[in-house]
This record gives C-alpha cells, sequence and structure tokens, in this order.
C-alpha cells in the first residue's frame, strides 16, 4: 500500500477525481485529497473525505488564522503526488513554482514523482502559454497523462477532457514501482489522415479519414515511454510536444517519409487511409469547369505502402487496417493480413453508423498475432489504441530476446 497525495483543482471534471479516488482505494492505497477553493464549488470535500477516509485539506491556514502543517507534512511523506484534474491555472502555477494555496505549497514541498492529469478547454490546451508550461513541467520530470479528446462541457468539441481514470491510475501505478514506462526505448512509427491526390491546384482525390485513430495510437505509444513519430497525412488535430510529427499530403510523399523512418523503427502502426488510386496527370492550375460538361480522368494504382515495407522488415513488428464495409469485411481483413504479411491488422466496419472515419469512436477487431482475433466493442478511439498497443505488446517480449 502507498500513500497518495491527490490534488484536486477547479472545473467540471473535478467529480471525475472522486472515481479516481475509488480506484486508488481499490488498489489499497491511502489517498489523501488537497482541494482548490475553485474545486470546492464543483465536487464539495465531505465526499473525498468519506470515500479517502481522510481529512480533506483545502486551506493553508486553520480557522484561527495559524498555518496549517498537516499537509505539508504528508507532502513529505507521500510516495505519489497525482493532480487530477489539472486546470490551466494551476499548471501555470505549478510550472512558475508559485505557492499561492495549499495544493501548489504541497507541490513545492514534495520531493517524489507527480503525476498531471490535465482538463481544460480545447482551446486553453492548445495556448502557447499552456504548451510551455506543459514542456517546463515534463523537463521537470513531471509526468503528464494527456486529456482525451470529445464533446466538453461547454459544448466545444476536442482535446481537453480528463484522461480515462484507468489511464491515471496506471501512471500512478508505474511511478510507485518507480520503473521505466514499458515501452522506454522503443522506436514506434504511425501513419495517420488520409492522402490527397491532386487533380488540379484546388481539386482531389481523397477520403474522410480524419487521423483520429492514428493519433490515439501515437499518443499511447507515447505515454508507454516509446519514441514516436507521425507521419501525418492532411491530419488538422492537437499536437503533442513529444512526438515528432512529418506532414505529407499524397501517397507518394506518405511513402517516402514512411520509407525513410522505417528503418529505425521497431514497430509500424499504419492506420492512414492511403488512396488506391490516383490521376494519372494533373492540371496545373485550376481546370475550368464552363469548358466542358464532363470531367473524364484516368486513374491509376498507387504503390502498395505497407506491403512493401513488410516485405523488406527486419525483427520489425507491422500493423495494418482494414476499413472495410459489410459482414465479409472480416475474412477480407484475414487475407490483407496474410497477403501482406503482418503481424496484426485492425479491422473496422465502416458501414456502421457513428464509428470509423471522422469519429471519436470505433468498434474494431483486432486480427493476430498468430491466430489470435479480439474483438473491441464500440469504445473511444484512445481505448482501442490501447487494445491494439496490447495485442502487440507479447511480440515486442519475443523479438527482444
Amino acid at each position: 500500500m502507498a500513500t497518495i497525495l491527490l490534488g484536486v483543482t477547479g472545473g467540471i471534471a473535478a467529480y471525475k477525481a472522486i472515481d479516481t479516488v475509488r480506484a486508488l482505494r481499490r488498489e489499497g492505497h491511502d489517498v489523501h485529497v488537497v482541494m482548490t477553493r475553485a474545486a470546492r464549488r464543483f465536487v464539495g470535500a465531505a465526499s473525498f473525505a468519506a470515500l479517502s477516509g481522510n481529512r480533506v485539506g483545502s486551506e493553508a491556514f486553520t480557522d484561527d488564522g495559524r498555518p496549517d502543517y498537516r499537509h505539508l507534512e504528508l507532502a513529505r511523506a507521500a510516495d505519489v503526488m497525482l493532480v487530477a484534474p489539472a486546470s490551466a491555472n494551476t499548471i501555470g502555477r505549478m510550472a512558475a513554482g508559485l505557492a499561492e494555496d495549499l495544493l501548489t505549497t504541497c507541490y513545492l514541498a514534495f520531493t517524489g514523482p507527480v503525476v498531471v492529469a490535465p482538463a481544460m478547454n480545447t482551446r486553453m490546451w492548445e495556448h502557447a502559454a499552456t504548451r510551455a508550461n506543459i514542456v517546463t513541467l515534463v523537463a521537470r520530470g513531471v509526468h503528464i497523462v494527456p486529456p482525451g479528446e470529445g464533446l466538453l462541457a461547454d459544448g466545444d468539441v476536442g482535446a481537453g477532457r480528463l484522461a480515462e481514470t484507468e489511464q491515471i491510475v496506471a501512471a500512478v501505478a508505474t511511478r510507485l514501482r518507480g520503473q521505466s514506462p514499458p515501452w522506454a526505448g522503443r522506436r514506434v512509427l504511425v501513419t495517420a489522415g488520409g492522402t490527397r491526390e491532386p487533380i488540379d491546384a484546388v481539386r482531389y482525390v481523397g477520403n474522410r479519414s480524419s487521423g483520429r485513430m492514428g493519433m490515439a495510437v501515437a499518443n499511447a505509444a507515447c505515454e508507454r515511454g516509446a519514441d514516436v513519430t507521425v507521419i501525418a497525412a492532411n491530419v488538422d488535430l492537437p499536437r503533442r510536444n513529444d512526438v515528432t510529427y512529418v506532414d505529407v499530403e499524397t501517397a507518394a510523399e506518405l511513402l517516402d517519409a514512411t520509407t525513410a523512418a522505417f528503418a529505425d523503427t521497431d514497430l509500424l502502426v499504419m492506420a492512414a487511409a492511403v488512396a488506391d488510386y490516383r490521376p494519372t496527370s494533373t492540371s496545373p492550375g485550376k481546370l475550368d469547369k464552363s469548358a466542358s460538361d464532363r470531367l473524364a480522368m484516368t486513374l491509376e494504382p498507387t504503390v502498395d505502402i505497407l506491403g512493401s515495407l513488410a516485405a523488406g522488415r527486419r525483427n520489425q513488428i507491422v500493423v495494418g487496417f482494414a476499413a472495410e464495409h459489410g459482414a465479409a469485411g472480416v475474412e477480407r481483413a484475414r487475407q490483407k493480413r496474410r497477403r501482406k504479411h503482418l503481424d496484426a491488422i485492425v479491422y473496422n466496419d465502416i458501414s456502421v453508423a457513428g464509428i470509423g472515419f471522422e469519429s471519436d469512436d470505433n468498434a474494431i477487431t483486432i486480427i493476430g498475432p498468430g491466430d489470435a482475433e479480439q474483438i473491441v466493442p464500440r469504445s473511444s478511439k484512445a481505448r482501442c489504441a490501447e487494445y491494439i498497443l496490447d495485442a502487440v505488446a507479447p511480440v515486442f517480449a519475443e523479438y527482444s530476446r
């Protein structure tokens, strides 16, 4: 059993910290909660006191005006400090070293491992000041559990949702073990998005892939400690400071960038939707619509990037994706895996409404490694990414022998 000092800051996600306390207590940990004043406007201290079995700290002074040293003593005794949710304001004060309340005072007095799970509006999360503060904390050894994406309390859609409870608890467990992240030193290459094959200067042949699935895989691999590179084909999504991104547009550019990075890669996850065909000729300017009532194009196949890379690999894990339509899709995915000699392939049925392309959710079947087949019902793409990496983790262990 470990002693966990949990800091809860203001924001609608403060209520989710109740689940975090429950989960940590189920693991047998002794949890002590410190709340900011803003947090108490969303969740009462009595809830945390009842669930943790400990008094909740919120003020740096007692009712009679004396300094309250109890939680400073706890900061010296705790095994891990967790701040979840962490608001942009508290992250900024932690990065600046300001001890303006009990929580930040405890942070400055704490010398053990610190885990921070941010939660805020998307624009706040993406602001340059917040990104700089995150970089500062990471440089000081703070572990960041990045927020998820989805519908936020204020109606916006994007990154900023507090990470899932199991992700937060897993990060705490890793720090308690004193271990490096499980994939430290591994090099992971992820392709994301959809290629665009130009017809003229403004039009293209493309697909509806947003890149969410590939970016989710990259984020999950990064959280496991891997050195991650993303080849992003027309992806307009939030980016991390601890991931390398290479932007491409066409299938040919994706081939060149992926081939260049593949030689130094331990795991390739080919999540990008690569156009199967491209126009044989491209107009350098915009085609004049008024010149003809019809536009005829001749298309030619693009290069099989996944197949060519898998054929020439050496002790490298290769995972492909198969976006199929209809009941026969699983069998087509199995055939694709065998044909391209992949360790695993991720099948998703794009005929199902509300999942897959342009959605935050997916429902997948992971085929391989070996004869394994795992069905993952509708889940967030972040959760699907964890299942995908879990599936190939044993192959990592095999190759490292």
